[in-house]
């Protein structure tokens, strides 16, 4: 198998390095939430089928014993039907790429282009996961495969699942020096873990950058950064680098503060 490592660069010379979540990782995450949805599947089925009893045995409805239990198995089956699909929808769309089990397991889907997963490329991947669990297994093969370790699903949806990595920075090493604040409106879950992590070892490194470069890479980031939160470019005015280094602290501390640290 190859190395793990997935490298994406940007238009702005912005190089992200992502690492894969490594099939075992992935079968962990699986257990899990295939273990979530049987509970929940066997929970509701008994609950189903305790209030068909209880009908039954009340008299609630003039209805004959079997239609009765017919009647619940029938919605027990749907309900079934339902979450074997709309469990990873539902949570990957909703949870930026992760579910309870990939939660765990410390790993989330993106995009191939290191954008944040949309809906359309969830319901993608996970329509097709009938295919990858079934048919012998058939996305355990394709993973090994390719050298991306992606399943059908991936494949089709032009997605990637990669290992949230842990940031070793001390933010609170992080030092403000325009006076930003927190901006609720920015769309900060655009933002994955890595870029904000790229973004944090600019803030806390930049005073030891040269005059020369650190303009430079702030404006590289700003524009990344910008294109990343659908956040317009802004007229210059004053000092450039106070402009550009301000945005960026805004949006650091907008990710700190909606918690996804």
């Amino acid at each position: 198998m190859q190395s793990p490592d997935y490298s994406i660069s940007t238009p702005e010379n912005v190089d992200l390095h992502l690492e894969l979540a490594g099939i075992g990782n992935r079968i962990l995450a699986t257990l899990i939430d295939t273990t979530n949805s049987l509970v929940i599947i066997v929970l509701t089925s008994l609950g189903l089928f305790l209030v068909a009893f209880l009908v039954n045995q009340l008299n609630f409805l003039p209805l004959p014993q079997n239609t009765i239990y017919m009647v619940a198995a029938m919605i027990a089956i749907f309900i079934a039907f339902f979450v074997n699909f709309g469990y990873n929808i539902f949570f990957e769309g909703v949870w930026n790429g992760q579910t309870p089990g990939k939660k765990i397991a410390q790993i989330r889907v993106i995009e191939a282009n290191g954008q944040p997963v949309g809906w359309a490329a969830v319901c993608i991947r996970n329509i097709i996961r009938v295919l990858d669990t079934g048919l012998l297994l058939i996305g355990l093969l394709v993973m090994l495969i390719d050298k991306n370790e992606r399943r059908l699903g991936d494949l089709a949806a032009g997605t990637l699942v990669i290992r949230e990595r842990k940031s070793d920075l001390t933010t609170s090493d992080i030092k403000l020096l325009f006076d930003a604040q927190s901006d609720a409106t920015l769309d900060i879950g655009r933002i994955t873990p890595e870029e904000y992590d790229l973004l944090a070892r600019f803030l806390k490194r930049r005073t030891s950058l040269s005059t020369t470069h650190r303009p430079v890479v702030a404006k590289q980031l700003e524009a990344y950064f910008r294109e990343q939160l659908a956040e317009p470019a802004v007229a210059e005015d004053g000092n450039k680098n106070e402009n550009t280094e301000r945005f960026l602290e805004k949006v650091f501390l907008s990710y700190q503060a909606r918690g996804l640290e």
